[in-house]
């Protein structure tokens, strides 16, 4: 694979495997280490519904990372989360160094139950973890009917500030999802950089060069070559950035950890990712009826695929379109992989004596 398209697609030159199969895997995995079999079962969920949209940044891949941080003591298998704070329209949840996932869950759930009893409800989630695909969150609010928002920070600076070599904030992901009539709803899941840091690893082991504008080597320099990647560039320049930080502090400051910058550098078990989550519902029924607003959504959706596509493209579509045009073909048809991330997880399978499926 030479130089990677604009569009940054995955080669998936690995082996095809039943959704159901890899979920299994994964699951075990997290059992093998600690965690809760419920618990185990849904962050896995979690991460093959990345897999299933094809984003495999934050799917099966990260197996490798989660089982790591319980294994160095980083990560709470068997977490406690506690209810800090509750007002009229708010919760502040306490995630006691729990898988994000888990963390996020009951933040996105205090949300939408705050949502269904004031009209609209926030939440925020302190010491937790990575918590996979933004979109997973927004989307459990779009299956109630609610409009979601979810956004996060950790530790680790990468996105190089606006006008500066050195990095000031994370790759800061935001996601929203609306609910329609259909089986899947509208949803916007994007990070604040030029392009998710975690698919831009993945792409650097195949590409042999990267498109321009998306990556800085260690001195803050902007490069193509996948070897010296170390940072993203913001997207769209001071207004990725603005992005980025804006987001990072909602989640960070309001759930009282702070932002990545004052967070300082990962350091491992010491401190571990130190991840901060935001999530807002707001529930429609109090603007409108329900059904209008699906009505709405189903429209503008209709209209922006009527629109006459540019040059190179074959449809115009609404955010969230063709992930849900691979995740109906992977239902069905099974999981590609792209070459590299099944093997990762082999030696997690040799280790705790896992069946992987890939290799039957």
């Amino acid at each position: 694979m030479g130089l990677v398209s604009d569009r940054l697609h995955y080669e998936s030159g690995g082996p095809v495997v039943p959704a159901e199969a890899i979920q299994a895997f994964a699951t075990s995995a997290f059992v093998a280490v600690g965690v809760p079999d419920n618990d185990a079962r849904f962050v896995a969920t979690t991460l093959v519904h990345a897999d299933l949209r094809g984003v495999h940044s934050h799917g099966l891949r990260m197996v490798t990372q989660y089982v790591e941080w319980i294994e160095n003591g980083t990560t709470n298998p068997d977490p406690h989360i506690q209810s800090e704070r509750d007002s009229s329209g708010a919760a502040v949840l306490a995630g006691d160094r729990s898988l994000g996932q888990i963390g996020a869950r009951a933040g996105m759930e205090s949300a939408i139950n705050l949502a269904r009893d004031r009209g609209i409800g926030v939440a925020a989630v302190s010491n937790t973890g990575h918590f996979g695909a933004a979109a997973y969150w927004v989307l459990q609010a779009a299956h109630e009917g609610l409009i979601g928002f979810a956004t996060s920070n950790m530790t680790g600076a990468c996105m190089l500030a606006h006008g500066s070599r050195e990095p000031a904030v994370g790759n800061t992901p935001l996601a929203w999802a609306f609910p329609t009539h259909g089986t899947h709803p509208v949803v916007l899941d994007m990070a604040a950089g030029a392009y998710a840091l975690n698919k831009l690893h993945l792409i650097a082991q195949v590409a042999e060069q990267l498109p321009e504008g998306i990556a800085a080597d260690s001195d803050g320099n902007p490069t193509t070559d996948p070897s010296k990647l170390r940072y993203v560039l913001p997207a769209g320049g001071a207004k990725g950035y603005g992005l980025a930080l804006t987001h990072d502090l909602i989640s960070g400051c309001l759930s009282g950890d702070g932002s990545t910058l004052l967070k300082g550098a990962f350091e491992g078990a010491t401190l571990g990712p130190r991840g901060s989550l935001f999530f807002m519902a707001i529930d429609v029924n109090v603007f409108l009826p329900l059904a209008d607003f699906r009505t709405a959504m189903d429209q503008q959706t209709k209209a922006v695929n009527a629109l006459s596509p540019a040059d190179g493209f074959e449809r115009v579509q609404m955010p969230g379109q063709p992930e849900w045009v691979t995740y109906e073909s992977r239902i069905n048809a099974g999981i590609p992989y792209p070459s590299g991330i099944l093997e990762q997880l082999e030696p997690i399978a040799d280790r705790h004596a896992i069946t992987a499926p890939w290799r039957s």
